[in-house]
């Protein structure tokens, strides 16, 4: 016991140098992943890198580089295109850029750990963790993971820090603005202000003692944050769409085939589920250009309208398919490998099946922590928990691969430093008594 004491004096004593150590040890593995592995930009990191360009060398929204696109939300290729400007378009120094993001949101989780009063040795644990997940291999792409993992991270210091402004509402408002920027960047977050909202009401109506005020100020914020680029959609294509017009095609492309066979995709072996999504996207192209013709199509948004009746069509015709599918879809979106699990099942069954409990365990501990959190200031915690809750639901029913569970990370991480210390602080006063 006094062995651990020491090593614990120790942690307390040097936590800084340790915790600084940990991220430039971070730091230093992501560079090495930028420089040795060459990723190739196609798909939607070929588009979202394409506009970032044609933003600054057009001064435009576009694909092409003439014709006003709606096919991507705003805030990543924004981003991107801001850095270019300070770094320039070479991918590798805008992954840098990314890198340094991933470790600027592993401090801002620190620091929140360290504003509930965590004690070091679990901050460190907490962080040493969050350091060496591997979600950090998606600083080598141009996907918006790294940079909603950043904002879901200062979402998490503001709601903990609610003294952070003397007046309490700019800390109001810079969480609704938060959550508006990461609806421009992550369209799967279109409907939260709504459900913040709405799940604000029916609280406030059913459980009177609930303060609800906030919440809802939070929201109508974040929908008002939506407007100058809902207005641009409006003027240009004629349509009142928030940020990128493809929600339907992405409900079409997740429920097609339930239509001919009940779907459950493979939940452990990555490799297998790549392999059936392979297989679905074929049968995804050869519809399409089938009803492009069949049916006439000019444009994207009708194309998006069209496949989103579809979607519907086939979900109402097969609701028992579309219920164990979402039960699947569940499964994948809290409960999939770690990222680079193929890899690991390749060299050793036995460490891939180490690597899965060991995530499954920070996953249950860290669920622990934020329903621990939220027992305790549920006006607080109330955004964060619709966030979670809104997600699950949404992935469930919708679509759901591995890196969609990325934004929670750094709230799963926060929960977990949340919860060892609620069970240290348990433990001490057990032994006190």
């Amino acid at each position: 016991m006094k062995y651990f004491s020491r090593i614990q004096n120790l942690l307390d004593k040097y936590e800084i140098p340790i915790i600084i150590a940990i991220l430039l040890i971070g730091l230093v593995i992501r560079l090495a992943v930028i420089i040795t592995i060459e990723e190739p930009i196609d798909r939607d990191a070929l588009e979202y890198y394409t506009i970032a360009k044609n933003l600054n060398e057009h001064h435009r929204f576009s694909i092409d580089g003439e014709n006003p696109t709606i096919r991507r939300s705003p805030g990543y290729p924004f981003f991107l295109a801001f850095f270019m400007k300070i770094v320039g378009t070479n991918p590798n120094h805008l992954y840098t850029v990314q890198a340094l993001i991933n470790i600027l949101t592993i401090w801002i989780v620190y620091l929140a750990l360290k504003q509930i009063g965590a004690n070091a040795t679990i901050r460190i644990i907490a962080i040493l963790l969050f350091t060496f997940n591997p979600s950090f291999i998606y600083v080598n792409t141009f996907y918006a993971e790294i940079l909603t993992m950043f904002i879901m991270s200062l979402l998490i210091y503001l709601t903990i820090n609610q003294e952070l402004f003397k007046n309490k509402n700019w800390n109001i408002i810079l969480q609704g603005i938060l959550i508006g920027v990461l609806v421009l960047i992550r369209p799967t977050f279109l409907y939260l202000p709504i459900f913040i909202l709405v799940v604000s009401i029916f609280i406030r109506i059913f459980f009177h003692n609930k303060k609800m005020k906030d919440a809802m100020i939070t929201a109508i914020i974040a929908i008002l944050t939506l407007v100058p680029w809902t207005m641009r959609n409006r003027i240009i294509f004629n349509e009142w769409i928030p940020t990128e017009s493809s929600s339907g095609l992405a409900l079409w492309q997740a429920n097609l085939e339930i239509e001919n066979r009940t779907v459950w995709y493979s939940v452990t072996d990555i490799a297998k589920y790549e392999q059936q999504r392979t297989a679905s996207a074929e049968l995804q192209s050869k519809l399409r250009s089938e009803y492009l013709q069949k049916y006439d199509i000019n444009s994207l948004v009708e194309l998006n309208q069209f496949l989103e009746q579809k979607a519907i069509e086939i979900i109402l015709r097969h609701p028992v398919r579309y219920c164990i599918l979402c039960v699947n879809r569940f499964l994948i979106f809290w409960f999939s490998p770690p990222i680079g699990s193929t890899t690991l099942k390749a060299i050793s069954l036995v460490i891939f099946v180490l690597a899965l409990l060991f995530r499954y365990l920070i996953t249950i501990l860290g669920i622990c922590g934020l329903w621990q959190f939220a027992r305790r200031d549920f006006p607080a915690s109330f955004v964060l928990i619709c966030l979670v809750v809104y997600l699950t639901i949404l992935h469930s029913a919708t679509h759901a691969i591995q890196r969609y569970f990325l934004p929670l990370i750094p709230l799963i991480y926060f929960a977990l430093g949340y919860f060892l210390n609620n069970q240290k602080s348990l433990n001490r006063k057990g032994r006190q008594e």
